[in-house]
């Protein structure tokens, strides 16, 4: 019997739904790690570890990349290799290597493009400001944007904005910055979600947006309507491309379209995403991982 590891946080509606139709299999056995909670004795691994056939890992924090080491050093197949698991975890290298993607295929630059962007410090604020007045607006984004918990997207269309984004957080100010142009758009993020062949599309409302609208506190991501759009043949054809130059069998990206502009901006890309939005995603999912589990 196979043994499967499956490391992703409990009480997630789409991952949930998968694992129990998961379990139903009679061709492998799966071991379930919820990196939030089950925590290693690293001179006794878990059993299940050392004889597993397949680890999939969904980050959301240290103890499943340590997970994805502990793979990579015992010869263990992975669903997505450490390498590009952490590569998508920073946002600097993904954009290192969406830029050097966009350099090797031209013919995209015609559909497509990537808004300019920096690595920065405001461990100087003052040096900060200097450098960013002749660039605004601006974006600032934490380096990690996995952790749920540690992560924001910020909005700076004035200078005053950096005293308002070092107030509010302050506990980031010795962290590097991913820093992006803000790109004036149509005030709409389509996410599209790829599983194996299959692309699907989701548009919601762009945060930002809701934001300068109407001044919320807080917004919860999660809890913004989405509404399902047909994918175009060039978002197909994008998804195709970054799947074989990233290394990525299951994942997502966002678009964003500038006004006045026929062209979509990507922003960002995840390799596990939540795939919320879409109807039936379980069972869509749920059968790709049974089917490329059987098949190893």
């Amino acid at each position: 019997m196979k043994k499967v590891v499956i490391s992703a946080r409990q009480n997630h509606d789409v991952m949930d739904s998968v694992i129990d139709k998961l379990k139903k299999s009679d061709k492998f056995e799966l071991y379930l790690h919820d990196p939030q909670k089950n925590y290693f004795n690293l001179s006794r691994m878990p059993k299940a570890f050392k004889s597993a056939v397949l680890v999939i890992v969904k980050v959301r924090n240290d103890c499943s990349i340590d997970l994805l080491y502990y793979a990579k050093i015992n010869n263990i197949p992975t669903f997505h290799d450490l390498d590009t698991v952490m590569m998508c975890k920073n946002k600097i290298a993904l954009d290192y290597s969406l830029r050097n993607i966009f350099i090797k295929n031209p013919s995209i630059k015609k559909y497509f493009s990537l808004p300019q962007s920096w690595n920065q410090s405001l461990t100087k604020v003052s040096d900060f400001k200097r450098w960013a007045m002749k660039k605004l607006p601006i974006v600032l984004k934490s380096h990690n944007q996995h952790d749920k918990y540690n992560r924001f997207t910020f909005l700076v269309k004035s200078i005053d904005d950096v005293d308002i984004f070092c107030a509010k957080y302050n506990n980031f100010l010795t962290y590097d910055l991913y820093v992006q142009k803000f790109i004036e758009c149509d005030g709409i993020d389509r996410k599209v979600y790829v599983i194996g062949e299959k692309v699907f599309g989701v548009k919601r409302e762009n945060p930002i947006y809701l934001f300068m609208r109407e001044k919320p506190n807080n917004i919860d991501v999660d809890k913004i309507q989405r509404k399902e759009f047909k994918v175009s043949r060039e978002m197909a054809n994008l998804a195709i491309l970054l799947s074989k130059e990233l290394k990525l069998k299951i994942f997502g990206f966002d678009l964003i379209k500038p006004i006045n502009q026929e062209k979509f901006y990507l922003i960002d890309v995840n390799d596990f995403p939540g795939f919320k939005g879409i109807k039936n995603i379980e069972n869509v999912l749920a059968n790709y991982l049974k089917d490329y589990i059987i098949n190893l």
